[in-house]
């Protein structure tokens, strides 16, 4: 595979899809990343007189979930989960809105780090809240833990394009196994594909090893056979959750 010309494809497809449009004091930055009800990102950007940047979603992606029965009441745990993905890409609530700030030098990397916490925080959805009684995220954990998997947890790590990439889990390298990587995802659509599929990319050319990302995908909800078949074009495995009891599942995991 020729890593470099994946990601230099994967970064002109950005640039050709992105769109601006002056919007008063800020620019209304669109990208070619999909929220759940199928409409594209947009990021609300404006520069102040000392330089810095700021970026904002405008309150898009908690107001919606606000709207469709989500309570982010803190001391919850969706309210732990929501400040824990804050956390992870480096990025501010403040009231509903998502912020972040960045320089003219690092602003393509803080631009990057503020759609991944779009995308994760959308992905927090769940049709019936008052009818789950974990996150996704949540069951992935407890199923690790059941089955005594030991797991670094939100490990970060330096791509070559020197952005930081999360992953959910993180499992060492064994005399059977490689280093693996865990990435979970909720609702997996083409856009969430890209993105992990260039994150792990650059993960994989800065790192240098024989490393492994493993998708643990939510297949109770619509998965395309066209979005899988991308992860394995790139050897990637994805593994569907209601498949957690078979044996051959917890092989990937286990030493």
């Amino acid at each position: 595979m020729d890593i470099q010309k994946m990601i230099n494809d994967y970064t002109e497809w950005l640039k050709k899809e992105i769109s601006t449009c002056a919007f008063g004091e800020y620019i209304e930055l669109t990208t070619p990343y999909l929220d759940r009800f199928n409409d594209y990102l947009q990021i609300y950007v404006k520069q102040d007189t000392d330089g810095t940047i700021s970026m904002t979603d405008d309150g898009y992606i908690i107001g919606n979930l606000i709207s469709s029965g989500m309570s982010f009441k803190k001391g919850t745990k969706i309210h732990k989960t929501l400040d824990k993905i804050a956390k992870n890409f480096n990025v501010l609530i403040n009231g509903e809105e998502i912020v972040t700030t960045a320089n003219s030098h690092n602003f393509p990397q803080k631009k990057h780090m503020m759609v991944q916490a779009m995308l994760a925080i959308d992905d927090l959805y769940i049709v019936s809240p008052e009818n789950v009684k974990d996150l996704f995220f949540d069951e992935i954990r407890t199923y690790f833990d059941a089955n005594d998997i030991f797991y670094s947890e939100n490990f970060s790590v330096l791509g070559k394009t020197e952005t930081i990439y999360t992953y959910d889990y993180h499992l060492q390298r064994t005399r059977e196994k490689p280093e693996r990587f865990c990435r979970g995802i909720n609702r997996l659509n083409q856009p969430r594909r890209d993105m992990t599929l260039f994150n792990w990319i650059d993960t994989q050319d800065k790192r240098g090893n024989a490393g492994e990302l493993i998708v643990i995908y939510n297949d109770n909800n619509a998965v395309s056979d066209d979005v899988l078949r991308g992860f394995y074009n790139y050897g990637i495995k994805t593994l569907p959750f209601s498949q957690r009891q078979d044996i051959g599942y917890l092989n990937w995991f286990v030493a």
